[in-house]
Order: structure tokens, then sequence, then C-alpha cells
């Protein structure tokens, strides 16, 4: 059965095609009532639109399997204005989010698709359209389905974003990190996916200037578990990071192993500092009172001075990056 849309309502949607999910069968609202659907609620509506959508995009829409959307009711709602702004917002914010799990597969190349439009007496009309930015998977990655638990938890992190962008310029270091993190995430290669999610590690580590190899490895072992094989890693990861800022060979650091082995070992940390670098960022944007000590950078600094068994305690048990499959 189609949506049935407010009677004078802005709404924003966001489609995706061939996104591996495990979902409900039947249309559900996500705690903040977003909507979960499994196609465009619009489809008879969408022929009328054909024309300044586009055969490729419209076709795109008639197939998508997964939609979420957003809708608010507008005193005046063929006015695009804030409210329109703020649930398109909330959508491509909840769309990065959703990333942060590794794995989540949206195989379509052209990414997700964003409609945004109003509702009045009912009837839905689409005023914008907007291709979001594709993401990608490390090779080797294993899937992960986009599930009821996963879209609840991308809410949470949410929440914890916007808590960080309303703080003015408190939490700089920290958002500053995110961007490189998801900038990573965009990336198509191996190589370029590693120098960003090293970078956003390092934003959180805040090394001193003469001793940042040391520092990261050491501090990063908060985040990870620790011990002389994540040593290791993580070791060999931080020098890929800077054979790639110095446009060398990203496997120069792994020469130890045979030739035909390097590719793999150089993905396989790619794997492994993904997975360190989503899970950190996850841990803060969920917990107000651990992202306290991230606020400024005079208060990382305190954090990284702290006894270790204080700031072990703080953090919670370190994600063991040992166990990525290779």
């Amino acid at each position: 059965m189609p949506h049935r849309f407010q009677e004078n309502s802005q709404f924003c949607l966001l489609a995706f095609n061939n996104a591996y999910t495990d979902l409900p069968n039947e249309p559900f609202q996500l705690s903040d009532g977003t909507w979960i659907l499994h196609g465009v609620p619009v489809t008879k509506d969408l022929v009328s639109w054909g024309k300044w959508l586009g055969s490729i995009r419209l076709n795109r829409l008639r197939s998508a399997n997964l939609v979420l959307l957003a809708e608010e009711p507008s005193e005046f709602p063929q006015v695009l204005g804030a409210v329109h702004q703020r649930i398109s917002n909330d959508i491509g914010l909840l769309y990065h989010m959703l990333h942060l799990r590794v794995g989540i597969d949206i195989s379509d190349d052209e990414g997700a698709d964003r409609l945004g439009g109003s509702s009045v007496n009912g009837m839905p009309d689409i005023r914008r359209v907007e291709q979001m930015p594709k993401f990608y998977r490390t090779q080797g990655c294993s899937r992960a389905p986009i599930t009821r638990d996963w879209l609840e938890s991308s809410l949470v992190l949410r929440s914890g974003f916007s808590d960080t962008e309303t703080e003015g310029t408190q939490f700089r270091r920290l958002i500053r990190g995110l961007i490189t993190l998801f900038k990573g995430l965009k990336e198509k290669t191996g190589q370029d996916r590693l120098h960003q999610f090293v970078r956003s590690l390092e934003a959180l580590v805040l090394p001193d200037i003469g001793k940042t190899t040391k520092q990261f490895v050491r501090r990063c072992q908060t985040f990870a578990r620790a011990g002389k094989d994540t040593h290791e890693l993580l070791s060999q990861a931080f020098d890929m990071r800077s054979a790639t800022e110095h446009l060398n060979p990203w496997d120069e650091p792994v020469q130890c192993y045979p030739l035909d082995e390097r590719e793999a070992v150089c993905l396989h940390r790619t794997r492994q500092i993904e997975r360190l670098a989503c899970d950190a960022y996850s841990r803060l944007l969920c917990d107000t009172a651990l992202r306290e000590h991230f606020r400024t950078d005079d208060a990382i600094a305190m954090f990284w001075n702290l006894p270790d068994t204080q700031r072990y305690r703080y953090w919670g048990t370190p994600l063991d990056i040992s166990k990525e499959p290779q």
C-alpha cells in the first residue's frame, strides 16, 4: 500500500537502490518518527515527474528497495523553508551515520537519492532532488546488512553529532576528525582510505610534534587491545599513512612480507584501522561523558596524561582489531 502522507506537510525521503538489508517486511517507524519503507511511496506520481527527473533516475527510484521518509506538518507546506531544511539535514546526517558500521553495502554505483517536497491535501509533490555522495567498502571487507537496530543506533550517533555542533567552538578537533573519517569512507582505493582513517585517529590522539609515530601507536592502544601484535600493525599502518602523505608506494613499510602478499597485508591493515576509527568515533558520539574528554585540545591532552588504568576505565573495553579476518 502507498504511504499515506499528512494533509499539509513537508517531507524528505532517501531512496536506496540495491541496499543490503535485513529488515521487517512491513513498513515501520523509528523512534524519531522516520518511516522505513521498501519502495518510493509515490509510484503513480513518478510518471508525471519523469520529464524533469530524467529516465535514469526515474528507473532508479522505481526499483528502490529501501526508503527513509521524514515528514513534518507545515502551515505553509508549499514554501520549502526552515522546516524542510532541517528534516533534509537530518536525513542526510542519518545517511552518513549509517556508514559508521563497517561493511554496510549499498551496491548501486550511483549512491542514494534524496528527494524533498510538500504534501497539500495529502498529495505529495517532489520539489528537490539530490544525489548523495557514494560510500565504498574496503576490498575484502565482510558485508553487513542494514538492520532495524542499526538504524536506531544511527539515530543515537546523529544526536551525538548534533550536540557537538551546537557547542560553537567546542569539539572542533573531534568534528574535523569525523569529517576526515567520512572522507576515507568515500575513497575508492585502499591506500587513500587508510591514509584518511589514520588521520582521523590522529585527531583523537593529538600527538606532540616530533613524537607522532610513537604516541600514535601507544595511545591508539587505548582504543585497541594492547599487545605486541597490535603495536606492530599500528606501526605499519602509520608508516603506510606517511608513505602515502609523501606520495610513495603504500607497501614500503611491509617489505618484510613476500612480494605477492604485500597488497593483501596493506588491505588487511586498512580494514583493521577502518574498524578502529569507526568504533572510536561511534563511542564518542554515543557516550556524552566520554565525549567531554574530547571537548577541547586541552581536554584531550589531559585525557592522555591520565594514568593508564583511569583512562582505560573511561574508554571501556578496547576493540580487538587483530581479529579482523585477513
